[in-house]
């Protein structure tokens, strides 16, 4: 019976996952449990001690009583037969000593018989205690396999909404993925470019960004069109980047305007300097007569072809920096347009990378839990199911 008993006791603390309130929760309740069964196996000892005693009592108490009828009996049939005639003294003895001989045979098959009654009254006693032992176990059993099977089907459909979740992600990804293949096709058809950004270009860029966007996600690779950076390349050679073309295309337009205000204002003074000569000339030479008037005609043609020269050279420059100019506005609005488009784009795969990988954990985590309750419900089945066959077959 003890050793039964300690066989139970690891199945009522076997470890279940579970949180730690339920934990704590269940160890007070089999504590609880094992603190009523052990007053209730004190008890059931006790009252079999004492039900021992007074069967003990009871058959010593018979005994002494049979053996003073016995006595009794006996001292009598030895008064009638000193009394009586002689020639009847060996039947009286012999009829003396054979009821004296069953009586003792008698009361020793009682003493017997009391002792085997106890006997079996203590067995029954100990296979009722052990049937309580078995049906209270039993109740545990049944109780902590009903939690199990509880926890089995709700892992149960939270894997099946992982499994649902992971599906509609798939879909998601699929639909992504479509589209950028198809944006890729877009590009290609229409003669696009992309270029990758290289670390000094978003290093510069953070440090030109406002407060507002240094939280944000780092740039991804920029959309040109192949007769912007063809143009581009014929303005600016080199083997620099398409940043730092566009930012010496940028220093080379102000430059030319910067030249450009130059050379106007020197046309201004040189044009001033030669109108204040030819005056003067004028005035100094007024009787030279028609010398002094073709040389004033020579100064007004020079002047005019210098000025005609400058104003077609200023005119050259003021068109390359339109030219420049708008193919810079243009390759900026292309360059925010098409960032922008990048960086949803790789947002969003992002996000979706994120969701797909937490919710691949979370099924590994559940396959894993319901791989243990299963186990623990198998465990538990094995151990009623023995329990049950243990029941039916010891008899009561």
């Amino acid at each position: 019976m003890s050793s039964y008993i300690g066989g139970t006791t690891p199945g009522r603390r076997r470890q279940v996952t579970r949180t730690d309130a339920e934990e704590r929760a269940l160890d007070k309740i089999s504590r609880e449990a094992e603190s009523r069964m052990k007053v209730k196996r004190e008890t059931r000892e006790l009252a079999r001690q004492h039900r021992s005693s007074l069967w003990e009592k009871k058959v010593e108490e018979d005994a002494e009583a049979y053996r003073h009828n016995a006595a009794s009996t006996s001292n009598g049939h030895s008064h009638e037969s000193s009394s009586g005639e002689t020639n009847h003294c060996n039947s009286s003895s012999d009829a003396k000593n054979d009821p004296h001989d069953q009586l003792l045979e008698l009361d020793d098959k009682f003493q017997r018989t009391l002792i085997l009654y106890s006997q079996l009254d203590n067995e029954k006693s100990a296979l009722l205690y052990e049937m309580d032992l078995l049906k209270d176990d039993l109740e545990e059993k049944d109780v902590l396999l009903s939690k199990a099977n509880r926890e089995n089907r709700d892992l149960t459909s939270d894997v099946k909404l992982l499994k649902r979740n992971i599906e509609a992600m798939q879909i998601t990804v699929n639909n992504l993925k479509s589209e950028i293949a198809a944006r890729d096709q877009l590009i290609q058809e229409n003669g696009l470019v992309l270029v990758e950004q290289e670390p000094e270009q978003n290093s510069q860029g953070s440090k030109t960004s406002s407060d507002s966007s240094l939280n944000s996600r780092p740039p991804g690779p920029l959309l040109f069109a192949a007769e912007t950076i063809r143009l581009l390349n014929r303005v600016v050679p080199g083997n620099s980047s398409l940043d730092q073309k566009v930012r010496n295309l940028i220093d080379t337009n102000k430059q030319m305007r910067k030249d450009y205000e130059e050379m106007g204002q020197t046309l201004h003074a040189q044009r001033q300097a030669r109108n204040s000569a030819a005056a003067a000339q004028m005035v100094g030479s007024q009787g030279s007569g028609i010398g002094a008037q073709a040389g004033v005609d020579d100064v007004n043609k020079d002047a005019a072809r210098q000025l005609g020269e400058m104003k077609q050279r200023m005119q050259e420059l003021e068109r390359d920096l339109n030219n420049q100019q708008g193919n810079t506005i243009r390759i900026e609005s292309q360059m925010k347009r098409y960032k922008q488009s990048a960086d949803q784009f790789e947002k969003e795969n992002d996000e979706l990378k994120a969701q797909l990988r937490q919710i691949k954990k979370e099924m590994r985590d559940k396959e894993n839990a319901l791989d243990e309750a299963k186990e623990t419900n198998k465990h538990l089945q094995g151990r009623l199911e023995k329990m049950r066959n243990q029941r039916t077959a010891r008899p009561v």
